[in-house]
């Protein structure tokens, strides 16, 4: 079965976070998101997100509209989410090429499930990944991390956000929904 790669990389260290997910859903972003959070022991106070359709319904340069679910979820862990500008690819530089670093760490591999597929990429997020020096910012991911980006995450809410699936019923003749 085909995987998508969900990449989130802070801008100062460099430090990433990568999962696998099946599709590419409102639900499996806040749940990447939220797993990026709790792997980096805190939240950001900004996210840059590219205008997918699972985070945006209309992307605009001045006033984007963002799906409710994902507004509930940047509420519920106190930080904004500012989708970039369409059609600038300048504005997400540090994430694409991120995303390209993480497949050809799984380029040629073949897993058995999408939870083994997890497990191999938080083990080379670890061990190759963060020990790399990186090229731009000259240190070493990992150190620089928890060196200077660390202690300016924001705090973890004391619960995870409440999911909730939406869905659309028909009223039937008699008043009743089936649900």
């Amino acid at each position: 079965r085909k995987t998508h790669i969900f990449r989130a990389v802070l801008s100062h260290s460099r430090k990433g976070y990568t999962e696998a997910v099946t599709r590419l859903t409102t639900e499996s972003l806040i749940s990447s998101l939220e797993n990026a959070f709790w792997r980096l022991g805190g939240v950001p106070k900004t996210v840059v997100f590219d205008n997918a359709k699972s985070a945006v319904l209309k992307a605009d340069w001045y006033d984007p509209e963002l799906h409710p679910k994902i507004i509930d979820f940047c509420k519920h862990y106190g930080f904004t989410l500012l989708p970039t500008r369409p059609a600038t690819p300048r504005h997400k530089g540090k994430v694409e090429r991120g995303v390209a670093y993480a497949q050809n760490a799984i380029r040629g591999k073949e897993f058995e499930t999408l939870s083994q597929q997890n497990e191999f990429l938080d083990h080379w997020e670890r061990t190759m990944a963060d020990t790399r020096i990186h090229g731009t910012t000259k240190q070493q991911v990992g150190e620089a991390f928890e060196k200077h980006e660390r202690g300016q995450l924001g705090p973890l809410p004391s619960e995870r956000f409440p999911f909730y699936h939406e869905g659309q019923r028909r009223v039937s003749r008699d008043g009743h929904i089936a649900v």
